[in-house]
């Protein structure tokens, strides 16, 4: 042990090692660079997702004292205390060290305690890796990486651990090699996004001053800007009105097809800001849309979003409103 580290910083050294410990069966996992999600259900068993793969049961169980450690043992490292008799005894935070974004629930709200890790990209992937590992076509990669270069403004969209972040980052990855002198303006609530750019801002702010972060983005004088996952209907407000008047940008959507993502989106803008709703092809022209499949995720929509697409989506609208 180090003698001159204080009380608190050998206290914490040694949560440390009893964390590590206590997840010595999942950490092999986690210094697997193509591993993006680890989790522990009901049934104990330690399940992994690789990059181009689909999920892999892995047969290896941890018993629920285990789990519940390396909750309550993360909880107190992060300082976010749980509550396991009242209230959601729920646990949202970052392990040390590996930087890894990790849920925990406890009983009695489960029937054992349960945790899901979400891994931070170890290997910016290129969309030429997602060509080679069957993720998309050929096809799709040239549709891409044609409005990519011309600076089209994208959603990537899809549901919960289908790949938007690590699609995003080989976006991104490619954004920079068509116009390296570009800076890009980036937010998130979580730091997962991997960006390479020689002049870049990684604005990393929680979920409630996320509008702000992206109003700020004006004072940095940015040629692209950048937004992790759009929740709300105020950060989706003023993403759409930074993206008016800057070109070639990406952000994330949680939706279940290239269609549902529009709807989606028309729906969380309502009647009240119409303007906007009903030219959503003037703020963004391209949806790529990820799905998980039995062989893994797959790149199964582009849906281009056009003046055609207002009409069909005002359409939709009008007819739900008559009704």
């Amino acid at each position: 042990m180090d003698t001159s580290l204080t009380s608190d910083e050998i206290r914490r050294q040694r949560m440390l090692e009893n964390l590590f410990h206590d997840m010595k069966d999942i950490i092999p996992y986690m210094e697997d660079e193509l591993v993006t999600d680890i989790s522990v259900e009901d049934s104990g068993e330690i399940i992994v997702s690789r990059f181009g793969s689909g999920r892999e049961f892995t047969g290896r169980k941890m018993s629920a004292f285990v789990a519940e450690r390396i909750i309550k043992g993360t909880s107190a490292i992060i300082g976010r205390p749980l509550n396991s008799y009242t209230g959601f005894p729920i646990l949202e935070g970052m392990i040390p060290k590996y930087n890894a974004r990790i849920t925990g629930l406890l009983p009695p709200n489960t029937i054992r305690p349960e945790i899901q890790i979400r891994m931070p990209p170890r290997k910016v992937f290129k969309l030429e890796d997602y060509v080679c590992n069957g993720i998309m076509t050929q096809q799709q990669y040239d549709s891409i990486t044609d409005a990519i270069k011309n600076r089209l403004n994208i959603f990537v969209s899809g549901t919960t651990g289908c790949g938007k972040t690590t699609l995003t980052s080989a976006i991104l990855l490619k954004m920079n090699e068509f116009t390296p002198d570009d800076n890009f303006y980036i937010v998130e609530d979580v730091p997962e996004l991997q960006c390479t750019a020689r002049m870049r801002s990684m604005i990393w702010i929680s979920k409630e001053f996320a509008s702000k972060a992206v109003e700020t983005a004006m004072r940095w004088s940015p040629d692209r800007i950048i937004f992790g996952e759009v929740r709300t209907l105020e950060v989706l407000l003023e993403l759409l009105d930074s993206w008016l008047t800057h070109s070639g940008n990406v952000a994330t959507f949680h939706a279940t097809s290239g269609e549902q993502t529009l709807l989606r989106l028309r729906s969380m803008l309502g009647t009240k800001y119409a303007g906007i709703a009903d030219h959503l092809s003037d703020y963004f022209q391209l949806v790529i849309h990820l799905k998980r499949t039995k062989e893994g995720i797959r790149v199964d929509e582009l849906y281009r979003v056009t003046e055609d697409t207002d009409s069909f989506l005002a359409d939709i609208f009008q007819n739900n409103l008559d009704r």
